[in-house]
């Protein structure tokens, strides 16, 4: 046997087995990073009704401000002001408790309240775990991703020759190996950006302590200074923030830009100041920052738009990662990517249980997990539109009955889960006709119901189609 074929068998073992111990998690961080993809659109679709705008004004955002901190006197470290050019077209004013939606003149208007994005977008970062330890296992699981498109290419010895071959066979197997082995080489760059970027995220503070061990004799702040811009130290009079000024400079000083929200940091206190987040129209980086002090004077600017590579490489990362970066276009190219992504690894369980041919509960509790997240995402974004909350024991609920039900009932059939799957999506979008009447034609709604109901039209296709 040769070196090549042996390491091709390795790697094969290695790709089979690592897929299979961590099927269930890769399938949820997929899954859900899939979805949160479009978590701008989320939240308008849980708020239809909201008043949009393309852009506002500094008159209008001083009097949304000024508004709010009367309003809302609690103590706060952080007050935000989200602009209609953020990716909502909506006008934000909140502290770190509360926020409400604004009107063109300033007016306050409802409560912000989107319970089911901010549970699915935690379901991604930390997979509804403590914070620390579901970031660790998330990060590990973007590094996983990386070593399954690594291994799966080493072990494709004709990755090159069966590039664009789909066969069919009697089983489905043959089909079922070939669109596993197309979907992970076309796109593998993807994958191995989306694992590189996740892994970062997690394990950025550890390499920060690692850093600043090796370099800065332990100094953890002086690591992050290096890579974000430190913020000013100021010591003013007490007076109120002039947040109009500061927006409308902001305008001036990159006018092709687009402000994305603005902070005011430790208000109250001698050494508040105001930072403006505005993206920079061709690049990838998140933002550049320009800050300014409590009067609305000009400070300086984060420095990210002409700073050195590796601090534009880091503040690029979360566009890289979430395919913020070109608009709805992007959105749906990185949705598309990750639907491949997420069947990469249904594709490859179906694939070891057709290998293992043994009669037991294992595929039908595969079977009943995947489509069970689906039901469950479905109950609680159903329960959100009654209760205004989205509570994660219902989603994990759902799934685990349905395990249960995988595991004893041997008579539940892949189409009966799809009916499931149907059923609960319809009763979705007639909750939500019942509960949005005034916002279900417009724009906030139907970008999420339409897909919806070409998911529902998706699993009677399946249905009627023979096992």
């Amino acid at each position: 046997m040769s070196n090549k074929t042996n390491l091709a068998k390795q790697a094969l073992s290695a790709h089979s087995w690592m897929g299979v111990f961590l099927g269930a998690l890769l399938f949820w961080v997929c899954l859900s990073g899939t979805l949160v993809v479009f978590h701008q659109e989320m939240e308008r679709w849980e708020q239809p009704a909201v008043l949009e705008m393309a852009d506002t004004n500094a008159e209008t955002v001083q009097k949304a401000f000024d508004n709010f901190t009367a309003k809302h006197k609690e103590d706060t470290e952080h007050f935000f002001v989200v602009f209609p050019t953020s990716g909502i077209p909506r006008l934000v004013v909140e502290n770190d408790h509360v926020a409400y939606f604004a009107d063109q003149q300033g007016n306050l208007l409802e409560k912000e309240q989107s319970p089911l994005t901010k549970m699915l977008v935690n379901w991604h970062l930390y997979l509804h775990l403590p914070m620390s330890w579901g970031m660790i296992l998330v990060s590990a699981l973007g590094a996983i991703i990386c070593a399954l498109v690594i291994s799966g290419i080493i072990a494709h010895k004709r990755i090159l020759k069966d590039a664009f071959r789909l066969r069919t066979g009697s089983t489905g197997q043959q089909y079922q190996i070939d669109l596993h082995n197309r979907f992970g080489v076309w796109a593998a760059p993807f994958h191995l950006i989306i694992g590189i970027t996740g892994t970062y995220f997690g394990l950025a503070g550890v390499m920060i302590v690692i850093v600043a061990q090796l370099f800065y004799n332990g100094d953890r702040q002086a690591v992050m200074d290096t890579v974000f811009t430190p913020e000013p130290e100021l010591h003013q009079t007490i007076e109120p923030v002039n947040v109009g000024k500061a927006f409308e400079q902001a305008l001036t000083m990159e006018p092709n830009g687009k402000p994305i929200f603005m902070t005011v940091h430790e208000p109250g206190t001698e050494g508040q100041f105001i930072e403006i987040y505005t993206e920079i129209p061709g690049r990838m980086l998140y933002s550049e920052n320009f800050r300014f002090d409590a009067a609305g004077n000009f400070i300086s600017t984060g420095g990210y738009k002409k700073g050195a590579w590796g601090k534009q490489l880091v503040y690029s990362l979360y566009r890289l990662h979430f395919g913020q970066f070109a608009g709805m276009a992007g959105k749906v190219l990185y949705f598309v990517l990750g639907i491949m992504l997420t069947l990469l690894c249904t594709s490859g369980m179906k694939i070891w249980f057709n290998k293992r041919a043994a009669d037991d509960a294992l595929p039908r509790i595969w079977t009943a997990l995947v489509w069970s997240t689906f039901i469950g995402v479905t109950a609680v974004s159903t329960y959100s539109l009654l209760a205004h909350t989205a509570p994660v024991v219902i989603l994990w609920g759902v799934i685990a009955v349905a395990i249960l039900l995988g595991w004893k009932v041997s008579v539940i059939s892949l189409k009966h889960w799809q009916i499931a799957t149907a059923v609960s999506l319809a009763v979705l979008l007639l909750v939500y006709a019942i509960t949005h009447q005034h916002g279900l034609f417009n724009l906030a709604s139907l970008q999420l119901n339409l897909p919806i109901v070409a998911f529902i039209a998706y699993c009677l296709y399946r249905i009627k189609r023979p096992q």
